[in-house]
C-alpha cells in the first residue's frame, strides 16, 4: 500500500495524454495505490486534453484521496486539473488561476497586401477558412468564434463553481482570466492552504494512515530528454563564459 506522487509538467496537449493517462488508469485500477498526490507545474493548455485528464481524474478522486499541489504555476487548464482534488495547496510563491479561455491566431492580411501577396483560396462552406491568418474576421464570424469560446469556458467555469462551492457571486469575481498570489487564492477560496511538498505529504498520510509513498510520474520520451539536457549544457555554459 502507498501514496502515489505524479508530477504534471508543462502545457497540457494530445502528447500529455498519451503519457499520462495511462498512469492514471493505473492508480484507479490499482488498489494499493490509497491515495494520489497531484503536483502541477503547468500554465495549461488546450481544452479537449485537459478535460479528458480531469474526468479520469474525478473518477479517482471518486474513490481515492487526491490533494493537488500547485508548485510554480497552476493556471489556466492546470488549475482546472487541480480542481479534481479533495484538497488545493500552493507554495508561497506559486501563481493559481486563470480562470479564463483565449485562442490567438495572426491576421496577415496587411502585411500581405504590403508586400502586393494574395491569397487565392478555394472553399466550400461559407466558414470554411472563419479563422484564417490571411484575411480579418468579419462581424458576424468574431460573433460565431466567441460562443464557440463561451460554450467552452462555461464547462471550465462551472466545474470550478462546483469542485470549490463558489456561489456565482464568489465565481464572478474570480473566473475572470486573472491570476492570483498564493495568499490570493487562499483568501478567495481558490486553494485550502499554502504549504511545501512536505507540508501536504504530512496531511496526506495522516489522512490515510499510510507511509510509503511511490513517485508514479512517466518518463518523458528520449529525444525530449537529450534535448532538455543539451539545452541545459548550453544555458550553463553562456552562464560560465559570459558571467
Amino acid at each position: 500500500m502507498y501514496i502515489g506522487i505524479l508530477n504534471f509538467n508543462g502545457t497540457i496537449n494530445h502528447g500529455s495524454l498519451s503519457s499520462y493517462m495511462p498512469v492514471l488508469e493505473y492508480i484507479e485500477k490499482k488498489k494499493k495505490v490509497k491515495a494520489l498526490l497531484l503536483v502541477i507545474n503547468s500554465g495549461g493548455g488546450d481544452a479537449n486534453s485537459t478535460e479528458i485528464l480531469y474526468n479520469q481524474l474525478i473518477k479517482i478522486s471518486n474513490q481515492k484521496p487526491v490533494y493537488a499541489l500547485i508548485e510554480s504555476v497552476g493556471a489556466s487548464g492546470a488549475y482546472w486539473l487541480a480542481c479534481s482534488a479533495e484538497k488545493i495547496f500552493a507554495m508561497n510563491t506559486s501563481l493559481v488561476g486563470s480562470i479564463g479561455v483565449i485562442s490567438m491566431s495572426p491576421d496577415l492580411s496587411e502585411f500581405l497586401d504590403n508586400f502586393g501577396i494574395k491569397m487565392r483560396i478555394n472553399k466550400v462552406g461559407k466558414y470554411k477558412d472563419i479563422n484564417s491568418p490571411f484575411r480579418p474576421m468579419t462581424e458576424e464570424e468574431n460573433k460565431i468564434y466567441s460562443n464557440i469560446m463561451n460554450d467552452i469556458y462555461s464547462s471550465f467555469r462551472d466545474e470550478v463553481k462546483k469542485r470549490r462551492n463558489f456561489n456565482e457571486e464568489e465565481l464572478e469575481s474570480i473566473a475572470n482570466g486573472l491570476v492570483f498570489s498564493s495568499k490570493q487564492a487562499k483568501a478567495t477560496g481558490l486553494i485550502d492552504g499554502i504549504g511545501t511538498m512536505d507540508t501536504v505529504m504530512t496531511l496526506l498520510k495522516s489522512k490515510t494512515g499510510i507511509e510509503s509513498i511511490k513517485n508514479l510520474t512517466p518518463k518523458r520520451p528520449f529525444i525530449s530528454r537529450i534535448v532538455s539536457m543539451s539545452m541545459e549544457a548550453i544555458n550553463s555554459f553562456m552562464e560560465s563564459f559570459f558571467g
